[in-house]
């Protein structure tokens, strides 16, 4: 038999489904057609940086150089500065700081032969050889252009490579290259054939012994060449020219003074005869009317004609020589 459901229960049970329909009336009003969702919550901000790589840093730009002297005048102007500056350095107690003048100079002049060698005896004079034989070499490739100063560079860089030098006698030298006692001697000879046929060109290079003094007043040098006719060998009768290629002859610095001599052999005999042909040279050096140093070409000649071991610098010269007097 079925319990009898309670007027109580009844109740309780319609009032809570009519409680439910409200709720479900007020959700579809509220949730209705004209419904709009409230905005959504702004997500945390997140902070974003954008990165820019660094410029690299500026390269400082080299201040221009200054443009070249133009003006000829400008430029004579400032080489006779720099040359009268090197000038008063080279006499002072710091000569090796005369280069920087120097080699300023030879920008604005890079093909002036004196400058060359004025540079290259300095470099010398300080020991420093290698350079100075690079500034030989630079003289020595401007040709004809460098004029007397050709020959110069020439010799200097044979007697900076003493072992190519080939010069007879020097058996008989000291450390210095002169003769045991000598003050002057000859540590340098070259003979060439001139511009013109026949013309023979004797260049000499003349050393002072290091530390002594020389007056040139008291220097004669004399230099014979030697021909050979009817089978004997004489003097010459031609004219025989000589110059110094190294000025002022004082034998200072690097104790070096470098003299040329010409000589052209005849085209004719005595009285009109065959010409007679070449036989060789001799050069004796005296020093307050003492001999010095004597060197030939062939040596026989020394003892042809033995140079006498005395003679007055003011003696009048022999028939087919030279005196060169500084």
């Amino acid at each position: 038999m079925k319990t009898p459901v309670g007027t109580t229960f009844i109740v309780a049970a319609s009032l809570l489904g009519l409680a439910a329909v409200a709720q479900l009336i007020a959700i579809l009003v509220y949730f209705g057609p004209g419904f709009t969702p409230p905005p959504a919550a702004p997500a945390p901000a997140v902070a974003t940086a954008t990165v820019v790589p660094p410029e690299p840093a500026a390269t400082p730009e080299a201040a221009p150089s200054p443009p070249p002297e133009t003006d000829p005048a400008a430029v004579q102007a400032r080489l006779d500065e720099l040359l009268r500056e090197a000038q008063t350095l080279e006499g002072g107690a710091s000569p090796a700081a005369a280069l920087v003048p120097l080699e300023e100079a030879l920008t604005l002049q890079p093909r002036n032969p004196e400058l060359l060698n004025r540079i290259a005896s300095l470099q010398e004079r300080l020991g420093q050889i290698e350079l100075a034989q690079g500034t030989w070499k630079s003289l020595l490739d401007l040709g004809p252009e460098a004029g007397r100063f050709l020959d110069v560079a020439e010799i200097r860089l044979r007697l900076l490579r003493p072992e190519t030098t080939a010069v007879s006698g020097s058996e008989l030298r000291d450390q210095v290259g002169l003769q045991p006692g000598s003050l002057l001697g000859v540590v340098d000879l070259t003979l060439k054939d001139g511009s013109k046929s026949g013309v023979k060109d004797l260049r000499l290079a003349v050393k002072a012994r290091p530390g002594e003094p020389i007056d040139g007043r008291d220097v004669r040098i004399n230099v014979t060449f030697y021909e050979m006719i009817n089978g004997e060998v004489v003097p010459t009768t031609s004219r025989v020219e000589s110059m110094w290629f190294t000025t002022p002859v004082d034998w200072k610095d690097e104790g070096i003074e470098i003299l040329e001599v010409k000589y052209e052999l005849p085209r004719v005999g005595p009285d009109g005869g065959p010409p007679p042909t070449y036989y060789g040279y001799m050069v004796n050096i005296y020093h307050a009317g003492q001999l010095q140093d004597t060197r030939s070409d062939p040596v026989d000649l020394q003892e042809l004609f033995p140079p006498p071991l005395s003679e007055l610098p003011d003696s009048a010269a022999a028939v087919g020589d030279t005196s060169a007097l500084p």
